[in-house]
């Protein structure tokens, strides 16, 4: 009995280190809270950097794209306006759509946000209010002087033609649902249409077959006697009624 109740001597050391292992994990929420804690600090850190350097680089980057030649930089506005606000709202668009893998859906939307990045910076240097960024205006105002109007009136256009392509393409996918709707309708009416047709065609050919089965067995069977074929049985004159004198037989005289 007290064998039986002992519990085995091999237990102690596992359970010990079961618990001490319970003991060393770190609790969920405070590794959430550290991580978001680090992701926070490397966002403070890489805006106060890219502050203070990516206007003055974006900057120089588009003097050099215009090469000194002031009409360069309204056609390379309304390019980087246009094309850098068309292409990614047409795609961050589709992360929107049903029955979508969330890799597929998470690999979209970075590249939306990546391909954004170029007007995001020109945005921060028209309207940014840090030293670089008043630097960066200033190398505009004398080497790239339409770049920042263009860019920003095309982006307000590519804005508008991601949209209105957006409508007329649910528009079309719906047209064009209702179309495919309405044919198939229309296939299952003349597939009824030819279903009955046929019914009929094998009624009309049961019935024929019918009659003509009719026929034969009316031409097979033999006529019936006729009334002139039949021996006709002598008549026997009446006790009661008066023989009919003949025109030869003696007339009595009346007294």
């Amino acid at each position: 009995m007290t064998d039986s109740l002992t519990p085995p001597a091999d237990r102690g050391p596992a359970t010990a280190e079961t618990a001490g292992a319970a003991k060393s994990k770190m609790p969920t929420w405070l590794v959430r809270t550290i991580v978001g804690a680090v992701a926070a600090v490397v966002l403070v850190l890489a805006y106060l950097i890219g502050s203070v350097t990516v206007p003055l680089m974006w900057a120089t980057s588009i003097r050099d794209q215009i090469g000194g030649q002031l009409g360069n930089s309204i056609p390379l506005g309304m390019f980087y306006g246009f094309v850098f606000t068309f292409v990614p709202v047409l795609i961050i668009w589709q992360v929107f759509r049903k029955n979508m893998n969330k890799w597929v859906r998470t690999t979209l939307l970075v590249i939306g946000f990546l391909l954004l990045i170029p007007n995001l910076l020109t945005l921060g240097v028209v309207y940014g209010g840090t030293k670089s960024a008043a630097d960066a205006r200033n190398i505009w105002a004398n080497s790239a002087n339409w770049f920042d109007t263009w860019s920003q009136v095309f982006m307000v256009i590519g804005v508008v033609c991601a949209v209105a392509l957006m409508v007329l393409g649910r528009m079309w996918l719906r047209r064009s649902r209702k179309l495919r709707e309405l044919k198939a309708a229309e296939k299952l009416v003349k597939k009824d249409q030819q279903a009955r047709e046929r019914v009929a065609q094998e009624d009309a050919k049961q019935a024929q077959k019918a009659a003509a089965r009719a026929a034969r067995g009316k031409s097979a069977t033999p006529p019936a006697p006729s009334d002139a074929s039949s021996p006709v049985s002598p008549t026997v004159p009446s006790q009661d009624s008066d023989p009919v004198a003949s025109p030869d037989s003696p007339t009595t005289p009346q007294a």
